[in-house]
């Protein structure tokens, strides 16, 4: 299962990266016809922000349609538990919470799943950011005085920046809950907790 997952996660990446790239040359395509005869800066905005746009959304938008195709491999690892039970799990594998026995082996499934998606939400997160950030650039381009749509624009870098931190510091967390987890076999790792 775990196999399957890296792989299909491995071909969501590509994908998006390439639908990024070709996003990126029709964008800038687009805003160089877009803006023709315009200021030299006009020009460079307009094709940057329909870049940003086209790519960003794109990419964003391949990378959601790839998260809910694999909706079952994620799912894999808690299926059966009640809501209770997969918030245990999911607070011991981010926050290092303890987790009861029955329990161990789900966490440690869990924390597999998420040390492989977590980079590729990661990617989403940034590629969205991208894309709305460059919707707001091809505004600009029009009115460079525009005070509003420059802190929009910083705003939404900011807070880009702030969840990618966040997103690498769960990856970072689920690292050391498998580290310290590393004696749970992985066959006790993919097999349902025993019924009492």
């Amino acid at each position: 299962m775990e196999t399957q997952l890296q792989d299909t996660v491995r071909r969501a990446a590509r994908r998006a990266v390439w639908i990024a790239l070709a996003g990126a040359v029709a964008g800038i395509a687009i805003g160089a016809w877009l803006s023709q005869g315009e200021r030299p800066l006009e020009v460079f905005l307009t094709s940057l922000g329909c870049a940003m746009a086209l790519g960003g959304l794109g990419a964003a938008l391949s990378t959601m349609v790839s998260q809910f195709r694999m909706k079952h491999l994620v799912s894999a690892a808690t299926g059966g538990l009640d809501a209770a039970e997969q918030r245990d799990v999911q607070r011991a594998v981010l926050s290092g919470a303890p987790i009861p026995a029955a329990l161990e082996a789900r966490a440690v499934a869990h924390a597999h799943v998420l040390e492989v998606t977590l980079p590729l939400v990661t990617a989403q997160q940034l590629f969205l950011f991208c894309g709305i950030a460059g919707s707001q650039v091809i505004g600009l381009a029009s009115d460079v005085t525009s005070w509003f749509r420059i802190v929009l624009v910083g705003v939404l870098v900011v807070v880009g920046a702030i969840t990618v931190v966040q997103l690498r510091r769960s990856l970072a967390r689920v690292r050391r809950f498998l580290a310290a987890h590393d004696d749970v076999p992985a066959e006790r790792a993919s097999a349902p907790p025993a019924q009492s």
